[in-house]
């Protein structure tokens, strides 16, 4: 491609310059874990608009994510902060790196000021440190744009909450069994490989595979402020591509028929119920709210299954909560033509252990 092309000849003309200009991710990064959120974000356009903010995240989320070996290897996502004359405005990231280059875009909307700018990262340092806050000086057109994002994923901000999104690194492997109704016995956990997706639009063609088994893991971002007055970033809905009971059966794995996702729902209700303190459960219970956690919504086709619906609905005390599954068996005589790739399939959109938390201490008491 062009833009390849164009790409290794900036890097081999420009090395020295851009390895000077940012820090290189390390093994230093926390865990194997994708950090999300932000705490604040700070921006400033010269040789364009006249334009300067700095100001708490009001919404949405940008996606950091981690691996053991590059550190910090991507910054994607959206984040919305309060206009500089009223309303909001947001930040668009989305920044990929390649070693200590990231390359890609940022962009900035604030509807009250006329500010409508996009500039382009393409052979620009970012500063990434440990904990995932960025920054980072680029041009493109008339246009520079200072930035600066500081985080809130590091671990220790709330332990319970720490110990809730860690679990998320293997909810989908734990899906893979309990949708069938195998037990660790059955079907080791260890032998259940997961790819856990820092893109979305990558997440939404993956496929889980049977020979070896792999299940697909999404985990979609949200903000929240805490019972303690943190404003941390969660993952509000986890999405799971897993294989069908009757799939496994073809591979020797005993066979039953599926749970429904909301299973899975109710899985991370009871991780979250188990770090409730005493008080904590008591308050919760005090609400007279509760989950009622609804038949799955099921689809047969990817595109209906990735499209999102109302799936939180308060009904007076209730709040009727509806997993989204795409399922379609692999003994399903209505599919016997299709490929493997289709058919033996069961993906579950459903609420994380940490949103689970989050809604037994503060959103069951919100009216």
């Amino acid at each position: 491609m062009t833009y390849r092309k164009m790409y290794l000849a900036l890097v081999a003309m420009a090395a020295a310059a851009m390895l000077a200009g940012c820090s290189s991710p390390t093994s230093t990064t926390p865990g194997n874990r994708t950090g999300i959120g932000t705490r604040s974000i700070s921006m400033t356009l010269t040789g364009g608009p006249n334009y300067s903010r700095s100001a708490g995240i009001t919404g949405g989320a940008a996606r950091v994510a981690y691996t053991n070996t590059n550190g910090v290897d991507s910054l994607t996502g959206t984040v919305s902060y309060p206009g500089a004359a009223g309303g909001t405005a947001t930040a668009t990231f989305d920044l990929h790196s390649s070693g200590a280059i990231f390359t890609g875009t940022v962009g900035v909307v604030d509807p009250s000021a006329g500010v409508a700018a996009s500039v382009d990262h393409f052979g620009a340092g970012v500063t990434v440190n440990g904990d995932g806050d960025a920054s980072s000086t680029a041009s493109s057109g008339a246009v520079t744009m200072t930035w600066s994002l500081t985080t809130t994923a590091a671990p220790g901000l709330e332990a319970e909450l720490d110990e809730l999104s860690a679990h998320e690194a293997t909810f989908c492997q734990e899906a893979q069994q309990r949708l069938p109704g195998l037990s660790e016995a059955q079907l080791p956990l260890a032998s259940i490989g997961n790819v856990l997706h820092t893109s979305r639009g990558v997440f939404g063609s993956s496929k889980a595979g049977l020979t070896p088994l792999q299940v697909q893991t999404w985990s979609e971002p949200d903000m929240a402020t805490t019972a303690a007055g943190n404003t941390v970033a969660l993952t509000h809905r986890i999405s799971c591509k897993t294989r069908s009971g009757d799939h496994l059966a073809t591979v020797g794995l005993p066979s039953s028929p599926d749970l429904q996702c909301r299973d899975l729902s109710q899985r991370s209700l009871d991780l979250a119920s188990a770090q409730l303190t005493p008080a904590q459960a008591s308050a919760y219970a005090g609400t007279g709210r509760q989950v009622a956690l609804q038949p799955d919504r099921v689809e047969q086709t990817g595109i209906d299954w990735l499209t999102s619906f109302p799936d939180e609905v308060s009904a007076g005390a209730q709040l009727r909560v509806t997993a989204h599954a795409l399922r379609v068996d692999w003994t399903d005589p209505a599919f016997t033509i299709f490929p493997d790739t289709i058919r033996g399939v069961h993906y579950c959109t459903v609420w994380s252990p940490a949103w689970a938390y989050w809604w037994m201490t503060v959103g069951a008491f919100q009216t």
